[in-house]
């Protein structure tokens, strides 16, 4: 009976971190190259920088449309003909801000905040290149980024590998100052109690009994699994 019920009880849990993860993006997820674009023309680097942005929130907030997020897309939704980025702007669910940097040095602690509470990074912008990029996280003691330039590698760069945009550099940025889903991880099965451990080998040599055919079958409808 004991062992029945230890198993019931792990079933549940197990059901319940599913649930709880159902939807979400993990960091691996949004780390994905394929969720980096580059820029399709000279002079788009914001907006293509914007879009990287907006897809990662999107998934993180369980949206499974967010590859049609894209530099036409956005463009179409809120970019200005001949002005840019517009300071305030929303995309289907989010809204997006500006705010600009102290500058030199103190843009460092800022942007180590900022990142922290911005999983799904922000658009960093230096005016003095002039060129945009995604900065999307800071990591013992290194800060990185997407950048879309053609110059620049693929997926998530060291920010010294991005072209010209530097923190230091930086004057502004932009973020998602909608409310984004923190990161899950992936479902850990919890593991078996020593109290549903048989003290003895007969299990081995005779199959399992009854009650424990019945827990199997329990553990079983909770993935999902048929015979």
């Amino acid at each position: 009976m004991q062992k029945r019920l230890m198993s019931i009880i792990l079933a549940v849990m197990l059901l319940a971190a599913m649930a709880t993860t159902a939807g979400a993006a993990t960091y691996e997820e949004i780390n994905q190259d394929a969720v980096f674009v580059k820029q399709s023309q000279r002079g788009t680097c914001t907006l293509a920088s914007t879009a990287m942005m907006l897809r990662r929130a999107a998934m993180l907030n369980g949206d499974e449309n967010w590859a049609s997020i894209t530099e036409a897309s956005c463009r179409s939704a809120f970019w200005l003909a001949g002005r840019g980025l517009p300071y305030h702007f929303t995309y289907e669910t989010m809204t997006v801000d500006h705010a600009r940097l102290p500058g030199g040095q103190a843009n460092r602690q800022v942007l180590i905040d900022l990142l922290a509470e911005h999983p799904e990074g922000i658009m960093l912008h230096a005016a003095c290149v002039p060129h945009g990029i995604l900065l999307t996280e800071y990591k013992d003691g290194q800060f990185y980024c997407a950048d879309p330039s053609e110059f620049a590698g693929t997926g998530i760069i060291p920010i010294e590998q991005a072209w010209g945009t530097r923190i230091e550099n930086s004057n502004a940025y932009w973020y998602v100052s909608s409310e984004v889903t923190a990161p899950t991880q992936a479902p850990v099965v919890p593991e078996a109690s020593a109290a549903s451990i048989h003290p003895d080998t007969t299990t081995l040599l005779t199959g399992p009994k009854a009650d424990e055919e019945e827990t199997a079958c329990l553990i079983g409808q909770a993935l999902g699994v048929h015979a």
